[in-house]
């Protein structure tokens, strides 16, 4: 085959006309291209750097034509590659959909038959994976596809031909590929891999789609890989049904001999009757966004930075970009955009010396540190420096801690307009993933520059203009990582490594901040106390922790405690409810201040467990604060925060479910949303007040800080959606009948925001201003993607725009 650089066309690869660069990654750029007979694809080129490496070539060459042998309904099949020229390139079937990780994201996790019917699906594309002689080696949520005819796995940019290791290793001494919380014992420590290790992957992704989460939790790379290798998965929020618990804990033994084969994982997973889950509401409007455009989008003009000739890797893009300003003149959508990404480790070896000169980064030598304090140093701090010291010195998108991610792009101050967009470098290909909005400033958290270990970091920039006040790296990516602001403090456990003053980043005195290893499973702030419940991998034994914030006595500790739901606050004191799975003797009330109990509600029975977080009701008249807690089998308990006493009792007419329902409170009124019903209740004796339909937790009541879900209110007014396609505002005071309702031809898949007297609401790819209490539309603005994540002030909104983008939009004028 000839080189695919055509002189006479720089725009086509073996044929393939490219149309639009969709993204970047460890191994390489990615583009959409159509074939000869008009077939689309999606064409992989190596980075210039490993295209140089003639070991990396003949791998590259031998997985190509193992890969073009794997067929199967689950997977994306090969049609053409060329490993010899000089800039290597494989083509495989574009395939419209979104990634289980942005699935999760957007919809919630999965249920119990949902994901049994997923764990068929994966292990018959691994079965087909195997068969053709190679092993995926690099299964995780973003490498699971769900498109309109349903989950696919994708990129087998790392996999690895099942007899490799015949030939001698072709990769680094010493070094392994994967990505961290997905990757096998024997990867990590360095032994020979085999279909066991995509069966360990496949119990991890889904681990994830059961529970928005990792069975290893959430933190440093390093430490992600010391609990895969040497600690049981977290798998307490994995549900029992459909025998899904049991099958993920067997595929992720630490002994690769003692995992099912993908055979005996389809025999139990397989069903006649499984569910076309992914043709369901809301998921199914999901995939039908990320269609692309019928008509083609070219280049203007000029040669594509393939990594050859002129254009170098790292050189300008010319490739077209989707705009990131949203105005109210509805401008024409852009292409979805589609991220491939491979994640570079190593294997524990002797670290040379040169890796720690101080000509290396600070994040850098940083996150060496953190390894070396989380881990003891040794074989992984070493892992960390390898993978930090094959970065090419040539390529400045591997090394440039100095400079942001984000580039600041200004707008206009007239209402309505763009305010300013932070637009997200696309070689860094990925995607951001988290936006809090707090006393004027805008976190948000997306990848970290610098590395290739799936790390993140935080930027916290100026609402008014979105300068950057101050950034942070930290732990890993994650769309449900635990964060938030409380008392000016940015509280991220899954994220920093410790707690950091929202306006100018610096850490607070906060002693022994998160621990090493384990997870945190929540976070609150009483009596001057930041309290955290944190279970580690080993011992499966919750601790309560109380540590000082500046003024505060000393830190202290409890531990085996019951594994809590987040707590309800009333001055000092928690009220910790149990989690329905924990054999305790009710609700225990403490003392943040010291740890010890203050009361304990006895009054739950071994079919009363807490079912929910409790909210605390604030003090009205006479009345002192109370806390109320709900139980599956839907009885509201309301219960005197001073002594414990149990004020009253209610049985409610909703359906409560673990995960599914949330107790919250606004305008001295008592809420529950769950079974598809919303409920006010009198907070006085848990009489129901008002009730109406609802779509479900997800799609209204947003993650306050600390864990907590919880309503979306302002001025007496709650907003939430009553259907997938309408919106509704409600008074509290006397919610009978709704204020107004408002109808969307899209799906409405996030919870509104309140910026003053309005409500801003994002279904499909435009977001909409309603007035607050008349419902009207106030302006409307169409984007160039899918918002991820909605939030607004008095001055207007701010929201996560395909992935790529974040950005300010002032309120419309009145």
């Amino acid at each position: 085959m000839t080189s695919p650089l055509l002189a006479e066309d720089p725009r086509t690869l073996g044929g393939h006309r490219l149309l639009s660069r969709l993204g970047a990654g460890g191994m390489g750029q990615v583009y959409l291209a159509r074939s000869p007979g008009g077939r689309l694809l999606a064409v992989k080129t190596v980075h210039e750097h490993l295209a140089a490496d003639a070991k990396f070539r003949e791998r590259f060459r031998r997985e190509a034509t193992a890969a073009r042998a794997v067929t199967g309904a689950h997977t994306a099949a090969v049609v053409d590659a060329d490993p010899d020229a000089e800039v290597p390139w494989l083509a495989t079937a574009y395939l419209p959909g979104v990634t289980l990780r942005q699935a999760v994201a957007a919809t919630g996790p999965l249920t119990a038959d949902v994901t049994r019917a997923l764990a068929a699906a994966l292990a018959e594309a691994l079965a087909s994976i195997h068969a053709a002689g190679i092993v995926h080696r690099d299964l995780k949520p973003s490498n699971v596809l769900i498109t309109a005819d349903g989950p696919r796995v994708i990129d087998f940019g790392i996999a690895r031909a099942t007899g490799d290791h015949a030939h001698g290793p072709l990769t680094a001494t010493g070094s392994m590929l994967g990505t961290p919380g997905y990757m096998a014992p024997e990867q990590i420590l360095g032994g020979p891999t085999g279909p066991a290790t995509d069966v360990f992957a496949l119990g991890a992704v889904l681990a994830f789609a059961a529970t928005g989460a990792g069975p290893f939790g959430a933190g440093p790379v390093a430490v992600l890989l010391y609990r895969a290798a040497h600690e049981d998965p977290d798998l307490a929020r994995v549900p029992a049904d459909e025998g899904l618990r049991e099958l993920i804990a067997s595929c992720l033994r630490r002994d690769p001999t003692g995992r099912p084969g993908v055979g005996a994982v389809l025999r139990r997973t397989s069903r006649s009757d499984s569910p076309l889950w992914w043709c369901d509401e809301p998921l199914r409007a999901l995939i039908a966004g990320a269609v692309p455009p019928d008509g083609e989008q070219e280049w203007a003009g000029g040669a594509v930075a393939l990594g050859v000739g002129p254009t170098r890797a790292g050189a300008a893009d010319t490739s077209p970009r989707p705009s990131a300003h949203s105005a109210p003149a509805e401008p024409a959508e852009a292409p979805p955009r589609t991220t491939s990404t491979t994640t570079t480790a190593a294997a524990p070896a002797a670290a040379p010396a040169a890796r720690t000169t101080p000509t290396r980064s600070h994040r850098h030598r940083t996150l060496a540190r953190r390894s070396a304090l989380a881990l003891g140093g040794g074989g992984l701090l070493a892992l960390m420096g390898w993978a930090i010291s094959t970065a090419p010195p040539g390529d400045r998108r591997q090394d440039r801690s100095d400079e942001g991610s984000l580039s600041l792009r200004k707008g206009r101050s007239t209402p309505g307009a763009t305010r300013w967009t932070l637009a997200l470098d696309d070689a860094l290909g990925d995607s951001l993933d988290g936006l809090l909005l707090a006393g004027g400033t805008v976190f948000v958290r997306g990848p970290e520059r610098g590395t290739s270990l799936g790390g993140a970091t935080v930027h916290a920039v100026r609402a008014a203009d979105g300068v950057e006040r101050w950034r942070r790296d930290g732990g890993t990516r994650s769309a449900s990582a635990l964060w938030g602001v409380s008392n000016g403090l940015l509280i991220a456990p899954d994220v920093l490594a410790e707690v950091v003053d929202v306006t100018t980043g610096k850490p607070w005195p906060v002693r022994d901040a998160w621990p090493s290893s384990g997870t945190t499973r929540w976070f609150a702030v009483a009596g001057e106390r930041l309290v955290t419940l944190h279970v580690t991998g080993s011992s499966k034994d919750p601790e309560l922790r109380l540590r000082t914030l500046p003024g505060g006595t000393a830190p202290g500790r409890r531990k085996d405690v019951p594994d809590w739901l987040p707590p309800a606050v009333s001055g000092s004191s928690l009220l910790l409810a149990p989690e329905p799975a924990a054999l305790v003797e009710g609700a225990s009330c403490v003392d943040a201040r010291t740890g010890a109990a203050l009361w304990t509600y006895r009054h739950l029975t071994d079919d009363d467990r807490a079912v929910a977080a409790p909210v605390t009701l604030p003090r009205k008249g006479s009345r002192g604060p109370r806390f109320a807690l709900l139980t599956e089998e839907s009885d509201l308990h309301l219960i005197d925060a001073g002594d414990g006493r149990r004020l009253a009792r209610r049985r409610l007419g909703l359906a409560a479910g673990r995960g599914t329902t949330a107790v919250g409170q606004a305008a001295g009124v008592g809420l529950v949303l769950g079974g598809g019903r919303l409920v006010g209740f009198d907070p006085r004796d848990g009489g129901e007040l008002w009730d109406h339909a609802s779509a479900g937790l997800d799609a209204s009541w947003p993650r306050r800080a600390g864990g907590v879900r919880g309503p979306v209110t302002a001025d007496g007014v709650l907003v939430h959606w009553t259907d997938t396609n309408t919106l509704q505002g409600v008074d509290v005071r006397d919610g009978r009948k709704p204020l107004w309702t408002a109808s969307f031809d899209a799906t409405g898949q996030r919870p509104p925001a309140i910026g003053g007297d309005t409500v801003y609401v994002t279904a499909g790819r435009e977001v909409r201003a309603l007035g607050l209490r008349d419902g009207e539309r106030r302006a409307r603005w169409r984007l160039d993607g899918t918002a991820t994540a909605l939030t607004a002030d008095g001055d207007g909104w701010y929201a996560l725009v395909g992935g790529t983008s974040a950005r300010a939009v002032n309120a419309p004028a009145r």
